[in-house]
């Protein structure tokens, strides 16, 4: 009875489980049924005619308009009268494109046009199962549209944007394009490489809330608005939580606050000859919120720093305490087309505990998005010729309140205990 039990489960098992050779046969069907709906997306300069960028998009059915990611045409957002858009079809079609829409917190854009296929997407309404087949599409490396098999995994962990973890692999130019079910509907769209076979994915739902929302009348504004909203989300969490803390050396400092942030350490404590022992925590958001290629937001990271030194004089390990100070600035991409110069407060706090601390404050404002600024905050004990702590967060786009609010609490955190 036991045996044939076992062989039910295991025939089971064998019936429910695609083999290579079906994953390979509805791979084949999809294609075949949708390659004229996937697109090649070029963005082109003006003056030379020649390529800026290349990706993926791909053609929805109702409403009908080229779904891509929103790194593949920002150049086209930001300079439209530098930069057109254009897309090649399999069948060798070609058009322009139109922006009517983006979502740079979730990474994608709508376009218009008048190309009709055949046959196009549609978005799955169903979240799919774990471990479900999906089809990733793609134009990898500018070499032709291509399918990868892969698995769907849920979202990923650890995550403030929600994000499709994809086992298979996406590269260079399939940006943009769609993952499908094996029925070809669309339950997410390429959006980054994690590398060894790892991809991530929007899920469907942002997508579909960017179609409900389409057209859109003045895109840059309608990014600070996204990006304002998008913080005031994210840091009302921050603010809201009970912040966990931890004992780093003489103090205390904060942990993994929420579950978004993520903390790691590293020290030398082993290393027996060096005169000065350093412990080092980090603590961050690390997803980036892209805006141009030189211009990125949405971190938040938090550095602390305990130095000790064995027998230094006072002098040698001001100068040792001093460059680990000089070595914490902020931490996101933006030139200076992009945002202002840093404006610094300088100011000596003492904390309950009686105390010192040198304190500087700085924030430098968006040039195009005026409401949002980058921050950055450091701060080293100084009562003590042989030890010090050096804490440091920087905050990239968010408002003046939300900085404010954050500093009081980060500070109130930080706590000297011996």
């Amino acid at each position: 009875m036991l045996q044939k039990t076992w062989i039910s489960v295991l025939l089971l098992i064998l019936c429910c489980c695609p083999t290579p050779g079906y994953s390979a046969a509805v791979a084949e069907k999809v294609f075949a049924d949708y390659a004229d709906a996937l697109l090649q997306i070029k963005v082109l300069e003006h003056a030379s005619g020649a390529k800026s960028a290349i990706g993926s998009g791909f053609l929805l059915a109702e409403p009908q308009l080229v779904v891509t990611n929103y790194h593949v045409v920002s150049e086209a957002v930001l300079f439209p009268q530098k930069y057109q858009l254009e897309f090649l079809a399999q069948n060798q079609q070609k058009g322009k494109l139109e922006i009517v829409a983006v979502d740079v917190v979730n990474d994608l854009a709508l376009l218009k046009t008048d190309y009709r296929p055949a046959k196009s997407f549609q978005l799955q309404q169903q979240v799919p199962a774990q471990g479900a087949e999906v089809y990733s599409l793609g134009n990898p490396h500018d070499l032709g549209l291509i399918v990868v098999p892969g698995t769907y995994n849920g979202l990923q962990k650890h995550s403030f944007y929600p994000r499709i973890h994809f086992t298979g692999a996406i590269n260079s130019g399939m940006s943009g394009g769609p993952a499908v079910n094996a029925a070809g509907e669309v339950i997410g769209v390429n959006v980054a490489s994690g590398g060894n076979g790892l991809g991530f994915l929007v899920p469907a739902a942002a997508l579909q809330q960017l179609l409900n929302k389409h057209p859109v009348t003045d895109l840059k504004q309608d990014i600070q608005q996204q990006l304002i909203s998008n913080q005031q989300q994210m840091f009302q969490q921050i603010l809201q939580a009970d912040w966990q803390l931890k004992s780093f050396g003489p103090a205390t400092v904060p942990d993994e606050i929420v579950p978004f942030i993520r903390c790691w350490g590293t020290s030398n404590v082993e290393k027996d000859k060096d005169d000065v022992k350093r412990v080092n925590a980090f603590c961050n958001q690390p997803e980036e919120i892209f805006l141009s290629s030189e211009f990125s937001t949405g971190r938040i990271e938090m550095q602390f720093e305990w130095i000790q030194a064995k027998d230094l004089h006072p002098l040698q390990f001001f100068r040792r305490y001093q460059q680990s100070i000089n070595q914490m600035n902020a931490d996101n991409s933006a030139g200076e087309d992009d945002v202002t110069a840093f404006s610094c407060q300088n100011q000596l706090v003492t904390p309950v505990q009686g105390q010192h601390a040198k304190a500087v404050f700085c924030l430098r404002a968006y040039r195009n998005y005026p409401q949002l600024f980058d921050v950055a905050y450091i701060s080293a004990s100084l009562d003590h010729q042989q030890q010090g702590v050096i804490s440091h967060f920087t905050l990239a786009g968010v408002d003046q309140k939300m900085a404010l609010q954050f500093s009081r609490k980060f500070i109130g955190a930080v706590v000297w205990q011996s």
